[in-house]
């Protein structure tokens, strides 16, 4: 099942990844050169390769 993220809940994803890349974390996908962490997590995200998910509270009661 593909999630849909909210305009707020991407960003929030990118920013984190996008941290972690520019502290020294793994990069999943191959950067082709690019060295802006924000790209990077950017490409990462519609790659589908980004390590992170958002738990909603819907999922939560559902279960």
């Amino acid at each position: 099942m593909e999630l849909e993220y909210t305009k707020f809940e991407r960003a929030r994803i990118l920013s984190a990844r996008a941290l972690q890349i520019a502290n020294g974390a793994r990069i999943f996908i191959d950067p082709k050169g690019e060295t802006d962490p924000i790209l990077i997590a950017k490409m990462e995200y519609e790659a589908g390769q980004i390590p992170i998910k958002v738990l909603k509270t819907s999922q939560i009661f559902d279960s």
